[in-house]
């Protein structure tokens, strides 16, 4: 009988789909005993020798080669402040999700059970206090099983990744000469890519709050330039987008005779492995998740240099240059009607991302509520809607909305051919977030440096 890891690792557990079963690895640590879905886990293996890494999270271990790749590590024991029991993880499971491979070290893992949606209960109010990362909790052999929610360990491990200012330029671009522009509908989001590009020294920076304004922009430029050097020399954009969506963007860029050559960056939270087949069907140059702000620069950098190669002009700043000055504040971008975001409260200090993303809120939660009060059954729009608002959470980051959003997604997919088993949920969530986005003290309250709170919202996701 092949064992758990090869299992995993071959990938032969995959479920039929509209079964309505899902399959959890079930693991312990210490005395209490966890779930995670198989979907997210890609081996499990004994533990392996670690090279510890300064100034790590407490939680992490170290990293370790694992053939071609080197993966972190997290204890599970310190990440939940377990009591230390030396000697006892002695296994680990190597999770993939966000295009991300990480290390979890356990006591012992159990064996995988395929079980009904039906059996993944909500979260009791008892374990929706606290920072504790359970999403909810399945029947298992008559037993209760804690689903962690590996997601949010992995966000509050990289919180100050996620947060970090400014990237070093080592191949010397001259990059307050490289023009980037960028395609996001979270306001949040642009404010944020706005200040990590131009702390880094790349200030002309065009930001669009679609992918509709930025094609039109892209292409009115072409044809009053006709020169791509002169127009841009990247685009980032997102994924889930209003009117033009990333992948179409990209696909008329690649298309362009003009514009062809531009490179182009999807940043998105659904960079999944299917979505990912998706942006390379289109032609996107390079693909990451939107946790990972902090490699848009490198990444940058990268598809600005590779591009060099079929630009003699870029080839030849790229080599002479000499390195670039202080950065100076971002360049205006080309005019268009500000939104709603922008004109809702002339109180917002200017650059501060968490009032940005505190009034943002405040009008995605009116479209939750416009989506209920029109009995909508569009589950694409809805999904927009949820995605620019987990988008926005993961960057400033406020763990306790994106995590909630993040169930209220498993349900919507979980039900799209039953909106009544979506509306009480959601009706939940829009009252929580409209709340939060109207009450400063609240808001605050779910900052990392202040106690946690997890919304009640009946998740049937488990992960």
């Amino acid at each position: 009988m092949p064992s758990v890891s090869n299992i995993l690792l071959q990938k032969d557990i995959l479920l039929e789909s509209g079964t309505n079963e899902l399959e959890i690895l079930v693991f312990s640590v210490g005395r209490f005993t966890f779930g995670i879905n198989v979907a997210k886990v890609r081996e499990v293996l004994p533990r392996q020798a670690m090279t510890a890494l300064p100034q790590a999270h407490h939680s992490v271990l170290g990293v370790f080669q694992l053939r071609n790749n080197v993966v972190p590590c997290v204890s599970l024991r310190k990440h939940l402040q377990i009591e230390s029991d030396p000697g006892s993880d002695q296994q680990m499971i190597l999770t993939d999700f966000n295009r991300m491979q990480t290390a979890f070290t356990v006591d012992a893992v159990a064996r995988i059970h395929r079980i009904s949606w039906e059996k993944i209960l909500a979260v009791p109010a008892v374990m929706a206090t606290g920072s504790t990362p359970v999403t909810a909790v399945a029947q298992i052999d008559g037993k209760l099983v804690s689903m962690l929610d590996f997601e949010m360990i992995a966000d509050q491990i990289t919180e100050k990744t996620l947060r970090e200012d400014a990237v070093s330029n080592p191949h010397q671009l001259p990059r307050e000469q490289l023009r980037i522009v960028v395609a996001d509908d979270s306001v949040t989001v642009r404010q944020a890519m706005i200040a990590m590009l131009s702390g880094s020294g790349y200030t002309q920076v065009h930001p669009f709050e679609n992918g509709r304004l930025c094609w039109e922009w892209l292409e009115a430029q072409w044809k009053a330039k006709q020169n791509l050097a002169e127009i841009a020399d990247l685009l980032i954009s997102d994924v889930e987008m209003p009117q033009i969506d990333g992948f179409h963007l990209t696909k008329r860029v690649k298309e362009h005779p003009g514009l062809g050559q531009l490179p182009v960056l999807l940043y998105s939270s659904i960079v999944t492995p299917d979505n990912a087949k998706k942006g390379e069907a289109v032609g996107a140059d390079a693909q990451i998740s939107k946790p990972e702000l902090h490699r848009v620069v490198a990444i940058a950098d990268d598809l600005i240099l590779r591009r060099s190669g079929n630009s003699p002009s870029a080839a030849s700043v790229a080599k002479t240059v000499e390195p670039p000055p202080a950065a100076k504040p971002p360049v205006s971008p080309p005019p268009h009607q500000p939104t709603a975001s922008e004109m809702h409260d002339s109180s917002i200090p200017s650059g501060s991302l968490l009032e940005t993303f505190r009034v943002e809120l405040g009008e995605r939660t009116d479209e939750l509520r416009d989506w209920l009060a029109r009995n909508s059954t569009d589950s694409r729009a809805l999904l927009r809607t949820l995605h620019s608002i987990k988008s926005a959470a993961q960057v400033v980051p406020i763990h306790d909305v994106s995590h909630a959003v993040h169930q209220m997604e498993e349900v919507v997919l979980s039900n799209k051919q039953e909106t009544a088993a979506i509306v009480g949920p959601l009706s939940e969530l829009a009252d929580w977030l409209h709340d939060l986005s109207q009450d400063r003290e609240q808001f605050a309250s779910l900052l990392p440096c202040g106690p946690k709170f997890t919304t009640t919202v009946d998740s049937q996701s488990g992960v």
